[in-house]
């Protein structure tokens, strides 16, 4: 017997993407930073303008690392991430979308809630604005569309495929 709140699928970001994917946006901030240092005649809007970059993009190295640790969790009540934040309530998808030209993450997909949301970003891993959510990103893609047709499952049939709850 399975509780409401026990996982269904796991999303999860492979130690070799993660450290790729951080390590390419901290190579970014660097470069920008020694092109700045390295230019012989430097305008001090644009030594500034690379420095400031460089610095935004080595954060986001950083906020993108600690993000990525997290997991995207499926459960008969919701889609969670391994910090207990509640990415969309099940209830609330209207639908699911996965194909080539839809507006979603690389390696992932979009679902459409009844609602607007509050607005969240994790990068790498989901982001949610108004009733559209993003997952995936730095995930495996096929991970990532396994997901989404579990929950194109459970929204077609309630009790497709599932164990039995209590």
């Amino acid at each position: 017997m399975t509780e409401p709140t026990d996982p269904i699928a796991i999303l999860s970001v492979s130690p070799i993407r993660r450290l790729f994917s951080t390590g390419v946006q901290a190579g970014l901030g660097v470069v920008l930073i020694l092109t700045a240092g390295q230019l012989p005649d430097p305008s001090p809007l644009g030594l500034v303008t690379l420095l400031a970059l460089g610095g935004v993009a080595l954060w986001m190295a950083w906020n993108m690392y600690q993000a990525t640790g997290r997991d995207v969790i499926l459960t008969r009540e919701a889609v969670t991430d391994s910090q207990g934040e509640t990415i969309a309530r099940l209830e609330d998808i209207t639908s699911v979308d996965s194909g080539f030209f839809a507006f979603k993450p690389s390696n992932g997909f979009l679902l459409r809630l009844s609602s607007k949301a509050s607005r969240r970003w994790v990068p790498g891993l989901w982001w949610r604005v108004g009733t559209r959510v993003g997952i995936g990103g730095a995930t495996n893609g096929k991970a990532a569309r396994d997901m989404a047709d579990i929950i194109r499952l459970i929204k077609a049939d309630p009790s497709a495929g599932l164990p039995p709850e209590n």
